[in-house]
């Protein structure tokens, strides 16, 4: 879609994660009544379903509807599985299981970026993405067969409503989770478009996404391992405020290199800020028979950061020749609402231990 510039671009992606994260609703409560393998099913059949029709379409309210909106949903009953399922088996290292499962997010994101990348120019658009909607669905259907819930889950269903936000570290964790779901993901969406102003070729300002989410993966189980001893709010205070910092650098990072080796910091410490509050939810739950519930409406506030966090960061973005000055509303915006998440954290500690300087686990 050439005649469309970055922002309007940016909607698409922001909508998909906004049904991405809202979807985790439905999901988490169906999961607590045990219908594992029909949130499976449906979500996968969305999933596919959203590939195929953006194959076919060229306009884009078309694509956003397809892409953002139908692809949103079947991602969004998807997304709750792994840490759901994988809380059920793990107690002790429950944050190192979400970890560890979760780095098969960044890997499929090198893979199907550089896949794809390479299909789009041998076989065109069209076929690239029909190709990913039938490697989807394939990985998906061994995901059907071979998951399962514990024995006694899902045999009296949970109890949906938002009393649980009476539980006030609950709902200021969610709060934080929010903020970091409206600002951890900007760079991810803007890094490329920012090398490319700096003049950066279009393979290498390509290969930065490639290169932030290989090191994502290294930040999706290290902090996890950590965040097992410590606690999630423990381990995501001191990772959240060395994002901030390094989205305040990015200003200075006006050559490949510096390009290159910020993508790398910052790739591996947003790995924990992504990942490591679902797990911690679950750790804030009193009864496993409501976490996915409890998940599911941590998502469904949290998406509306997902929605609206990457759009109006890019309405900030100026649009003259200095690169480095159209993108520090951009960097700046991000590091602010991601310091307000962290004022909630350092709120939710003290919420859970009673002090600010207390030692313990939370």
């Amino acid at each position: 879609m050439p005649d469309q510039d970055a922002a309007a671009i940016a909607w698409i992606g922001s909508i998909q994660l906004f049904f991405t994260t809202i979807g985790c609703l439905p999901g988490g409560v169906l999961l607590d009544r045990g219908y594992l393998k029909s949130i499976i099913a449906v979500g996968t059949a969305l999933e596919v379903l959203g590939l195929i029709l953006t194959s076919y379409f060229k306009s884009y309210w078309a694509i956003l509807l397809s892409q953002g909106v139908c692809m949103g949903i079947g991602s969004g009953l998807l997304a709750l599985i792994p840490v759901a399922v994988l809380a059920m088996f793990f107690e002790k290292k429950r944050m190192l299981a979400t970890g560890l499962a979760s780095t098969g997010a960044s890997v499929a994101g090198i893979a199907y970026t550089l896949s794809m990348r390479s299909l789009f120019l041998s076989v065109g658009f069209a076929w690239a993405v029909r190709i990913l909607a039938l490697v989807i669905l394939a990985t998906n259907v061994v995901a059907f067969v071979v998951m399962r819930l514990q024995l006694q889950y899902g045999s009296k269903g949970s109890k949906f409503g938002f009393h649980h936000f009476k539980d006030l570290p609950y709902t200021v964790f969610v709060g934080a989770f929010t903020l970091f779901v409206a600002s951890s993901f900007v760079p991810f969406f803007f890094i490329q478009e920012y090398a490319l102003q700096l003049g950066v070729s279009k393979d290498m300002a390509f290969n930065l996404l490639s290169i932030m989410n290989a090191a994502n993966i290294f930040g999706r189980f290290v902090p996890n391992f950590i965040a097992d001893r410590y606690g999630g709010v423990n381990t995501l205070l001191p990772l959240s405020v060395a994002c901030i910092a390094t989205l305040c650098l990015l200003p200075l990072a006006q050559t490949l290199n510096s390009l290159i080796a910020i993508s790398i910091v910052y790739g591996f410490l947003s790995g924990g800020v992504i990942i490591i509050p679902g797990p911690t939810i679950t750790d804030l739950s009193p009864s496993t028979a409501d976490m996915g519930v409890r998940l599911g409406l941590a998502y469904l506030v949290a998406s509306f950061g997902g929605l609206l966090g990457n759009p109006l960061t890019g309405q900030i973005k100026g649009d003259g020749k200095d690169a480095v000055k159209n993108f520090n509303g951009v960097w700046f915006c991000a590091a602010a609402i991601m310091s307000v998440g962290v004022v909630a954290l350092v709120a939710t500690r003290r919420l859970k231990l009673g002090s600010l300087f207390a030692v313990g686990r939370v």
